[in-house]
């Protein structure tokens, strides 16, 4: 299980999802009225000298983001099942696509009411280098699944 290759893929998308799970990953920036908006796991909200304001729920992120991290971990202990592995893993690029989708939808949303202008932070980047990975651990799960079909033939 850990001398496998995929299961370190798996686990470094682990890693990142729990830590864009918990950065701020976008933002919107109003120039004219000088207000900074921040999206992270808590939702959107307006930086200010005396606090932080919440604009928006953004509830339907943290759940995928969430799910990405816990679908991992599970499927690190799936070695057994490889082709169980694998759509899972295939799953888990949809979900981590659809939060790209689901982020930009509400950033251009509430960009529009706001009037402000869209920038992203480095987190934002991690559900990328997590398909890439993934991407990555099902083709070792694939040349897993084709030695174990030559050994069977050998036999």
């Amino acid at each position: 299980m850990i001398q496998r290759i995929q299961t370190l893929y798996l686990f470094l998308i682990v890693i990142l999802g729990i830590i864009t799970l918990f950065s701020p990953v976008a933002g919107l920036q109003n120039t004219e009225q000088g207000a900074i908006y921040e999206m992270s796991y808590r939702g959107l909200f307006e930086k200010t000298v005396s606090g932080d304001t919440m604009l928006a729920n953004t509830w339907m992120l943290t759940a995928l983001m969430a799910l990405v991290p816990i679908l991992s971990f599970i499927t690190i202990f799936l070695f057994k099942k490889r082709l169980l592995q694998i759509r899972l893993i295939i799953f888990n690029m949809v979900l981590m696509a659809g939060f790209y989708g689901l982020m930009f939808i509400y950033l251009w949303q509430y960009g529009k009411v706001l009037e402000a202008s869209l920038f992203m932070e480095i987190p934002a980047a991690f559900p990328l280098i997590s398909i890439i990975l993934s991407i990555m651990a099902i083709r070792a799960i694939g040349k897993d699944e084709a030695l174990i079909k030559s050994l069977n033939r050998i036999r």
